[in-house]
């Protein structure tokens, strides 16, 4: 299905199941596609699941408008009003973690959000030493320009899920050089004062072998954070959700239900 933002950019989306909205939101270069057994797990517990593809992304449309966060996180807003989900809970995988964080600034019709191996803060400086990899407001630019030399993942996407990702990923192929705005955008955010001073529950859950970040990252908010649980995951990389789903579904169930009397 097709949405239309007030800056006419369609974007594709899907509505799977009734009950109680949950959204769940893809990275940088991601695709819907990439939450099957998400999408599964939560229909068969009685909840409405909602995925879509960002601009330049996936099945939604090419674009050289709005490449910044700022516009995703309105992006995200416009489709939960359009759809009519009333406190729907949020969960973002890596960039579509930093979507989440920033609509807690912004927005109040959430119930909880739910970030994915995505930490708070990209850029490492003398006052946080858990961004990416090691990235610093002097070399991001270029360090960003090409794809990290590492194995996003551990052990590879879960077989249940690879062909149907492929498939699109041949159908609809993302190109980095032409979002790299995008991308300097995301790296540039800090947003730790964004759940410091949030009302919503937050879950932070970080990946014991991430190529990617030092999962502490999730205990430092943590304790600096009335609102804010944390959980590791052994035996994954970045890809979580996709690499050891069984295993994601089960701290995902208890994310649901913790936070369902928020909806």
């Amino acid at each position: 299905m097709k949405f239309l933002t007030d800056d006419k950019i369609k974007l594709d989306y899907n509505v799977y199941g009734t009950g109680k909205p949950v959204v769940l939101i893809t990275g940088f270069g991601g695709y819907q596609e990439i939450w099957k057994l998400q999408i599964e797990y939560l229909v068969n517990m009685g909840y409405q699941v909602i995925t879509y593809d960002h601009r330049n992304h996936g099945a939604s449309q090419r674009t050289n408008q709005g490449l910044n966060i700022k516009r995703l996180i309105t992006d995200l807003y416009e489709l939960i009003e359009f759809l009519r989900l009333d406190k729907p809970l949020l969960i973002g995988h890596s960039m579509g973690a930093s979507i989440c964080y920033g609509f807690l600034m912004k927005y109040e019709n959430v119930a909880a959000i739910m970030g994915i191996d995505q930490t708070v803060k990209m850029l490492n400086d003398d006052s946080w030493s858990y961004g990416f990899m090691d990235i610093d407001k002097g070399n991001y630019r270029v360090a960003m320009t090409r794809p990290a030399k590492v194995h996003e993942t551990l052990r590879g996407i879960d077989p249940r899920i690879i062909q149907s990702l492929n498939k699109v990923k041949d159908q609809y192929p993302f190109d980095r050089s032409l979002n790299l705005s995008l991308l300097y955008d995301h790296v540039t955010k800090d947003w730790r004062e964004a759940l410091k001073k949030s009302r919503h529950p937050v879950m932070l859950v970080a990946a014991k072998d991430s190529p990617y970040y030092n999962s502490d990252f999730v205990k430092v908010m943590s304790n600096s954070c009335a609102n804010v649980t944390s959980a590791v995951i052994d035996n994954t990389g970045h890809d979580v959700m996709a690499e050891v789903p069984d295993q994601f579904n089960q701290l995902l169930r208890h994310f649901v239900l913790a936070n369902r009397r928020y909806q």
